[in-house]
């Protein structure tokens, strides 16, 4: 799935930034000179203003976020021709647990502590993203929380398509991931577990 990412930009403040986000997303990168060769490179980031030697392998620095998690997201989606789905795990609660995947990689994972900043953050995802389609999976442990979810969200982002999910057995030890808080893990389970499609 991982091509190879190179960064070809001779102004610092530009490759400082795409730098730092390609280390923060976990994504291996090549540093090349500008005007040097570069056969071995699926994608090129580079500036606007230097784009044009790289021809249709470019991503120039102006379109990408500032976030790496939604950045990783955006550089998957250009080397995969944007034909994985962003896949998004919700566990409800006093405090929300929230795992995102493109395809079946890990994006990001959080954990909010009201309605209004968890959905905006998913819209980020479902926004930002370029995908095949978006869709968001719900526990349906607690049916009012799950249901408040499911009305802000369907305002939120109606493209996407959202599903409610029997959660039981996401939050038990044996399942969760090293290092992950347990809402965060529960949430990863509850993104990779089919449900019912929610209609509205």
């Amino acid at each position: 799935m991982m091509g190879r990412i190179c960064v070809a930009t001779s102004r610092a403040g530009a490759y400082y930034s795409l730098v730092s986000r390609l280390r923060k997303a976990g994504l291996p990168f090549a540093s090349l000179v500008p005007g040097a060769e570069h056969p071995e490179c699926d994608l090129v980031l580079t500036t606007s203003a230097e784009a044009g030697p790289f021809g249709e392998r470019v991503l120039a620095a102006e379109e990408l976020d500032e976030n790496p998690s939604v950045f990783k997201g955006q550089i998957l989606s250009r080397l995969t021709g944007g034909k994985e789905t962003v896949l998004i795990g919700i566990d409800p609660g006093a405090r929300n647990g929230m795992a995102v995947y493109y395809g079946d990689v890990n994006l990001a994972f959080g954990t909010y502590g009201s309605t209004d900043s968890l959905c905006s953050r998913v819209g980020v995802f479902v926004k930002r993203v370029p995908s095949k389609g978006s869709m968001i999976r719900i526990g349906n442990g607690n049916p009012t929380l799950a249901a408040k979810l499911v009305a802000a969200l369907v305002n939120e982002v109606p493209e996407a398509v959202i599903e409610l999910v029997d959660e039981s057995g996401t939050s038990t030890r044996n399942v969760r991931l090293k290092g992950v808080q347990g809402d965060q893990s529960a949430a990863a389970r509850i993104a990779f577990r089919k449900g019912v499609v929610f209609s509205h």
